[in-house]
């Protein structure tokens, strides 16, 4: 059923109204018939598709490697040829008598005066980080010269560099812009005469005097000065790897004679000797020679060099580091003879290009894109720890986190209100933070020495947060409820990080600390301005709702504000007993506690209690003041019910709030108590005065 309706949706003619008409007139149950056949065929369809992939990307591995092969042989075909070519040009050279004398004599003048460049000692004074290079013994200059490397594509010049030929390899240096005494170069990299091919380039328009070197798996062009210049560079490079050619193969036979002779003698020696079956013989170090041969005749060995470079190339990153591993634990018992130090030279420079590749995939760029995601992140770093980098690797994970960060936010909009957007800027960053810690942990399990850097790290990003955060809230004329809102969202989603054992509460006060203590300065004095405003235009009257609704809407909002007992100073089911500036006072200051208290920290801990307190004494004076004063000695009593509201009601419901949060109690209560306590002996006299 299956293929048949493929067929048919597959059919060039195939017209869905039609098809949809058609169907539509056997009813419910034929066009649910056919829901579930293409139901059915989306599925045949998603597997037949994944198993293609599958396919295909088998296909792609096994042409990556036949790709892989055959550019192997084509560098060895230009090998051929290259040699052939300077066979016919040898052959050209050669006189019917014998060699040139004058010629002879003119080479020999020129390798005596070449003598003092084959030291490598002066490379020290002149070239930064080759250090290691002159390290292999045996190793000297053969020519050095300015190049200008090219881009391969565009024949654009990229840079100017300097190139050192030696024996057995190729420096190439770069110039450095500012020079620090003798200093004139810094060490770029080193390429074995082994595996590089050289390629002469045709002179196209502006791309004169050039030539290639082919290093699997990278190609880069370099421009001569002139055609002299060139040729004498082409010509020397050619030289030079058929005499490490030719070297390496004296070097394998002499060693072959070595060991056949060593066996040799061993068994006539045995045989003379009566008694080699009671003594056993001491076991003799490897010589020179034993370690050249043994290096020489392990075939896994031999083919580590190219097998990296493959690996390197296939970005197969976990094989690369399997055979390192595996290089470095069988020469670990080798003493560092000449041998063994060349071998490990060519070792060296691959573990230095796979470090390059590794690190470059924990890079970001503008020209690559951020969201690799974590595993990528994490595969990089597992075999940077693997190669002993792992401070390069911490460096680069958290420098990769900050970019991502740094483009999440970017991709908020910063539209509508100003609770809402810093809301996702915090789920942005502090998730964003999460999910790096936890990251962290995975790809640096063992490593507790890395852990102080992602602290550190954690703290940077945390004062670019801060400093966004600002910006949005602090530097802009906002409320202070929004401003608390705001900080109290900040603090809230910090305090999340404790999830993965980071405490950055405290950071978060410190940075915020001057522009919040000075919000909780303006905002107190405000609110004492109120009370002092409100106190010159209080009547000393009580509020006529003018009907039950008003009345009931009126306690529904003292009772949200918390003040459960509202109705014990209601009467006449339209009057309570409080005047407009009590209701209006008790409104702002509620409000202006439930805010304080979302700011509160241990920093602003006195400022926050002193403006509580400074507050409602403001009040609490305006109330003193108003039963001494002449004017309203026949509103006493009302007077007396609006302090004893504050006192006994308003008071101690700031105070469970004050202490839910701060884990003290309000202090200077006590000092309100008895400011109400002398309001009531007043009134009470002045009340006796008036009778």
């Amino acid at each position: 059923m299956g293929d048949g309706l493929a067929r048919i949706l597959s059919k060039p003619e195939f017209k869905p109204e039609n098809f949809v008409n058609r169907l539509s007139l056997g009813g419910e149950e034929d066009l649910e018939d056919m829901r579930h056949k293409v139901q059915r065929l989306s599925e045949e369809t998603a597997v037949a598709l994944k198993k293609n992939v599958y396919k295909n990307y088998s296909q792609f591995i096994e042409t990556a490697r036949e790709i892989s092969i055959l550019e192997g042989e084509m560098y060895q075909l230009s090998h051929m040829l290259t040699d052939q070519k300077g066979i016919m040009n040898t052959l050209m050279e050669l006189s019917l008598t014998g060699d040139n004398v004058e010629d002879a004599e003119e080479v020999e003048e020129e390798v005596v005066e070449e003598d003092t460049l084959k030291s490598l000692a002066f490379l020290l004074e002149k070239v930064e980080g080759c250090s290691s290079v002159t390290e292999v013994p045996d190793r000297h200059l053969v020519h050095n010269g300015d190049l200008v490397e090219m881009d391969p594509e565009t024949f654009l010049q990229l840079q100017k560099v300097h190139a050192f030929l030696l024996n057995d390899s190729l420096m190439i240096a770069t110039w450095l812009p500012y020079r620090r005494g003798p200093v004139k170069y810094r060490f770029q990299t080193l390429y074995e005469l082994d595996s590089l091919a050289v390629v002469n380039v045709r002179d196209v328009g502006n791309c004169k005097n050039a030539f290639k070197i082919l290093m699997f798996p990278d190609t880069r062009m370099f421009q001569a000065e002139n055609p002299k210049a060139k040729r004498q560079w082409l010509d020397i490079l050619e030289e030079s790897k058929k005499k490490k050619s030719a070297l390496d193969k004296q070097r394998k036979q002499a060693a072959a004679a070595a060991i056949q002779e060593q066996r040799v003698s061993t068994s006539s020696f045995d045989d003379s000797n009566p008694f080699a079956e009671e003594e056993e013989p001491e076991p003799a170090r490897p010589s020179s020679v034993t370690l050249e041969t043994e290096l020489l005749h392990v075939e896994w060995l031999q083919e580590t060099p190219e097998d990296l470079d493959v690996a390197i190339a296939q970005r197969d990153f976990e094989g690369a580091v399997d055979l390192i591993e595996k290089v470095n634990e069988y020469l670990q018992n080798y003493p560092r003879v000449l041998p063994v130090r060349e071998y490990r030279a060519r070792i060296d420079h691959r573990i230095k290009q796979l470090t390059e590749v590794l690190m470059q995939e924990l890079q970001s760029s503008p020209e690559r894109s951020i969201r690799g995601g974590p595993r990528a992140a994490r595969r990089a770093v597992a075999q940077l720890i693997r190669l002993g980098k792992s401070p390069q690797a911490c460096d680069l994970f958290l420098k990769n986190h900050s970019a991502m960060i740094k483009y999440n936010i970017r991709q908020l909009k910063i539209e509508g209100a100003t609770t809402l957007y810093i809301r996702r800027l915090c789920e942005v960053f502090f998730s964003s933070i999460t999910e790096t810690g936890q990251e962290f942990m995975k790809a640096f399990p063992e490593h507790f020495a890395c852990f102080s850097a992602f602290v550190v790290w954690a703290r940077e990003e945390l004062q670019a947060f801060v400093k966004t955060f600002g910006t949005q809230v602090f530097q802009s004329k906002t409320r202070f409820s929004t401003i608390a809102e705001c900080v109290y969202e900040a603090r809230h989603s910090c305090h999340l990080l404790s999830d993965i054992g980071l405490e950055l509460l405290f950071a978060l006060d410190r940075m915020m600390e001057k522009d919040v203590a000075r919000l909780i300065q303006q905002t107190g004095d405000h609110q004492v301005e109120a009370v002092k405003h409100r106190a010159a235009e209080d009547l000393w009257r009580p509020v006529n709702f003018q009907n039950a609704d008003s009345l009931k809407a009126f306690e529904d909002e003292m009772n949200e504000l918390g003040l459960t007992d509202i109705h014990s100073y209601t009467y006449d089911k339209v009057f309570t007993a409080l005047t407009t500036n009590t209701i209006q006072f008790t409104k702002a200051y509620m409000i202006f506690c439930e805010d304080m208290l979302k700011v509160h920290c241990s920093s602003h801990h006195h400022m926050i209690t002193s403006a509580f307190v400074d507050i409602l004494t403001a009040q609490m004076k305006h109330i003193e003041k108003s039963v001494v004063s002449e004017h309203f000695k026949k509103e006493h009593k009302f007077v007396v019910q609006n302090a004893q509201f504050l006192v006994e009601s308003v008071l101690p419901l700031v105070d469970r709030k004050y202490t839910a949060v701060s884990g003290h109690k309000l202090p200077e209560t006590g000092d309100l108590c008895e400011s109400f306590k002398r309001i009531q002996s007043l009134a009470k006299v002045t009340l006796g005065e008036f009778v």
